[in-house]
């Protein structure tokens, strides 16, 4: 079976709510503009294609697959590294744009799930698949997790060397401290163990 791009599944995943072409297209450029922001080491496209992998395996797990597939799209779609309202944003602007097309209840659901990337705290099971799906390169090769941590630093760049690693030890160490890092068992089988060792390690060399 042929992988779609990501354009494509944007587009087909769209055409389930409205059939002007014109918008979708319009909607995709934004994206597109967003993600491919220079400052955008890796929360970038590449991201997006990640956590669509995750959601392929996973999508018979899924309650309402197609707002977690809306989720996805935009949970990082705002991204300053100054700024600590980011997922915030990226929901408000999610609801904007989908506003005519989704039920308010579908927008409510979306807003939770994006938050929820920053809490990385949900009740909900397609909200806690997200979680998992946007933590799951934590639990990758050492190797893997290694080269995300040097794109993370590039996109931090400007942050001098002393503050970055002050707040980088930080967000180890509340990793690190919590019974799980994953909150479904299929995610805690496959990566709790790599990711707690992958964070350690990075916390022992900073």
């Amino acid at each position: 079976m042929k992988k779609l791009t990501l354009q494509e599944r944007f587009t087909d995943l769209l055409s389930r709510f409205t059939n002007n072409t014109t918008l979708i297209s319009s909607l995709w450029k934004s994206i597109e503009s967003k993600y491919t922001e220079k400052h955008r080491t890796y929360h970038n496209l590449k991201h997006l294609e990640e956590l669509f992998s995750y959601f392929d395996d996973y999508k018979t797990h899924l309650e309402q697959p197609d707002l977690v597939a809306f989720s996805i799209f935009y949970h990082d779609i705002i991204y300053n590294i100054w700024k600590k309202d980011n997922e915030e944003k990226s929901a408000d602007f999610a609801l904007e744009v989908l506003s005519t097309l989704l039920p308010e209840l579908s927008l409510e659901i979306i807003k939770e799930q994006i938050v929820a990337t920053k809490t990385h705290e949900s009740e909900y099971l397609d909200t806690q698949y997200l979680i998992d799906f946007d933590l799951a390169i934590l639990g990758q090769s050492s190797e893997v997790y290694q080269q995300y941590s040097k794109l993370i630093r590039t996109e931090y760049k400007l942050v001098p060397s002393l503050l970055y690693k002050q707040g980088r030890k930080k967000v180890l160490q509340h990793f690190i401290d919590k019974p799980f890092i994953y909150k479904t068992n299929s995610f805690i089988e496959k990566f709790e163990e790599q990711a707690k060792t992958n964070l350690q390690n990075e916390l022992n060399n900073i």
